[in-house]
């Protein structure tokens, strides 16, 4: 069982409370420090509980004289906060039990100081022979040099990531450490002020009007709501984990998690990584925001730290980006890509990697093998980003109105961690969420095409205007096909697209639609029935079927809203079944709509919304493209008659 001890660090000018679980890289560090006095309050197999005292203790130090008196009165307030504590949890615990007769506990020694090198100063506690106790292990001065060298070198290997302790291990193994006293280093990291460490689940009291509450909080994903109480015999303390982020791995209280900011150095010296090499022309649109977001990314600070990049399906947001990843490579920095979905990280790794063919461009995912790596460019998921901290200079958040990551309190705070101070973020986004556009559109007017904050592309790569939804109606829908009947839109137009070659995507609301409407269609088309398949984000042969799909070897797909974004099939139709439910709002209709017609050989194509009932949702989303399509065209007439200006 770990424990962690308590103790007050008074030097000339201030004092200030420590938790450490080894005190004697705590006395070997501060013995450097003249005038340092070390004070034990005591110890606790609580990580949540030390922390919540260390806290309390600090604020109470604040303009206070510290002597021996106030030593000790620090001992005996830190006892009455365990005694509130305790009886707090077990007001929230109800039938639960604790393992040792209580829920917290903290040994407190007595009246033991220590200074600064290492000798006892109280000559009653000499005198009984106590001695403060002392968590890990017994470091001699020989061991210095060591423990400062393995320190440097676990600094190198951490910075920039945040990792639960039970990781760390792994990650360690996985990036060769083979150093000796790995907590004694970590611990001279956070006395240096170089990494920082807590609990995963912080304890906290609240004080109402009324009476006072005990709240925990993830110390990884910032969640309240998700805390669950447990009997933990880790730790034989009161202790909780997060539920919110539990697929990311169990944070407890009694497990730390450690915090290593990333250093404003240089990732590679070279800047070889900025080697572009794609063979793709940008249209007069394309290029101008191409430059503006490279010119935000290249800008020092003062100045904006996150930009929109306002672009409609089709536009090419990827080959966008490409000036401003070469700006921040060149500078020999790293560059972190977030999207919320897994199937566009696999779709977006390579296509970079063939464009910066010199970078190393890696993965990012829950099952990725890559995702304790170092890279150039890191293309993520969403919820992989927790595990950075402060560590890239650029981070682009691709599909910010999309879920997972769209009204995620704790996605939001993953991907702000993970940019270094003084760093940028890059929106991407065809439809962003009316937050992001209040905060960084100006509202002038109502569609500005730039500002120092966003640039807004209207129009698609190639010229072409987006194709514009039909709505159709289907009284009873959901009962016509559980029934068997005709649904003469639905398959009237999976039939026309078949005989014209082209490839259907059929989104449904919900994931139980999936295998419905999946076998409706192959009895209503016996003759294709082989070339349909139907795909959700639970389903294990997720991405094997997406791939066939690809490679056009199922012509008709039934999915849910996984693949309305970041998927490109060329030559594609879509079809919406139930455009009415909740699950497709505004957004997710144009976003759905952005798969058709993305390439310049086929520019055009059919895309159908199937509702029962009238709904708002898919007019909504027709008069946003439309818009688009009125704004994209006048920008081309301004364009051409600028040309014909300059010629004259």
């Amino acid at each position: 069982m770990r424990e962690y001890l308590l103790y007050v660090k008074v030097g000339d000018e201030a004092a200030h409370v420590y938790v450490t679980p080894c005190f004697t890289v705590d006395q070997m560090y501060w013995r450097e420090r003249d005038g340092c006095r070390l004070h034990v309050i005591g110890k606790s197999p609580s990580l949540a509980l030390a922390f919540y005292l260390r806290g309390m203790l600090n604020a109470r130090l604040q303009d206070r004289d510290v002597g021996e008196e106030e030593i000790a009165a620090m001992r005996e307030w830190a006892l009455a906060h365990v005694r509130e504590t305790n009886a707090l949890y077990g007001r929230e615990a109800g039938d639960m039990q604790p393992l040792r007769g209580e829920w917290f506990s903290i040994e407190v020694t007595g009246e033991d100081t220590e200074d600064s090198d290492g000798r006892q100063t109280d000559e009653r506690a000499d005198a009984e022979g106590k001695a403060p106790p002392s968590p890990g292990a017994s470091l001699s001065a020989g061991a210095l040099p060591d423990l400062r060298a393995n320190s440097e070198r676990l600094h190198l290997l951490l910075q920039g990531r945040a990792l639960l302790l039970e990781e760390l291990d792994g990650f360690l193994h996985r990036r060769g450490w083979t150093g000796s006293l790995r907590t004694e280093c970590l611990q001279w990291l956070v006395l240096d002020g170089k990494a920082e460490w807590r609990p995963g689940i912080e304890l906290i009291v609240r004080r109402d009007i009324w009476r006072r509450r005990l709240a925990m909080r993830c110390g990884r994903c910032g969640s309240e709501r998700g805390i669950a109480l447990t009997l933990c015999h880790s730790c034989g303390q009161g202790c909780a984990y997060c539920t919110t982020c539990l697929d990311m791995g169990k944070s407890k209280c009694c497990t730390p998690y450690l915090c290593v900011p990333g250093r404003r150095t240089r990732f590679r010296q070279d800047g070889a990584a900025a080697a572009l090499q794609w063979e793709g022309q940008y249209s007069q649109m394309q290029a101008a925001a191409a430059e503006r977001a490279r010119r935000f990314v290249a800008a020092s600070r003062p100045g904006p730290a996150a930009f929109l990049m306002w672009a409609v399906c089709g536009a090419g947001k990827t080959e966008l980006l490409f000036p401003a990843i070469r700006e921040t490579l060149a500078d020999g920095g790293q560059v972190l890509i977030a999207t919320p979905r897994k199937d566009v990280v696999l779709e977006l790794a390579p296509r970079l990697q063939r464009v910066f063919p010199a970078a190393r461009v890696i993965a990012v995912h829950g099952s990725s093998r890559e995702k304790w790596e170092d890279a150039d460019i890191t293309v993520a998921t969403t919820h992989q980003v927790m595990r950075y901290y402060q560590r890239f200079p650029l981070v682009v958040l691709d599909e910010a109105d999309a879920f997972p990551y769209h009204n995620n309190p704790v996605l939001y705070r993953a991907v702000s961690r993970a940019v270094q101070p003084g760093g940028k973020t890059l929106y991407l986004s065809a439809t962003p969420p009316r937050y992001l556009r209040k905060r960084l559109v100006p509202s002038a007017f109502r569609f500005p095409t730039h500002s120092a904050t966003h640039v807004l592309l209207p129009g698609r790569y190639h010229g072409y205007p987006l194709p514009v939804p039909r709505v159709c109606t289907v009284a009873a829908l959901d009962k016509r096909m559980r029934l068997g009947r005709a649904v003469p839109p639905l398959l009237d137009g999976v039939k026309a697209s078949l005989a014209a070659g082209r490839q259907v995507f059929v989104f449904v609301p919900r994931v139980e639609d999936v295998p419905r409407v999946l076998q409706y269609l192959q009895a209503r088309l016996p003759d294709h029935a082989n070339a349909l398949a139907g795909v959700h984000a639970a389903d294990p042969e997720r991405e094997q079927k997406v791939r066939l799909f690809r490679d056009r070897r199922f012509a008709v797909m039934v999915t849910t809203t996984i693949l309305e974004r970041g998927v490109t099939i060329p030559r594609s139709d879509v079809i919406v079944v139930g455009a009415d439910a909740p699950v497709f709002d505004e957004a997710s209709l144009v976003q759905i709509a952005g798969r058709v017609g993305r390439s310049a050989d086929a520019p055009e194509g059919t895309i159908l919304f199937i509702q029962s009932h009238r709904s708002t949702a898919p007019y909504a989303a027709i008069r946003q493209i439309c818009r688009m399509n009125r704004l994209a065209e006048r920008l081309r007439e301004k364009e051409a008659r600028s040309c014909c200006e300059s010629r004259v």
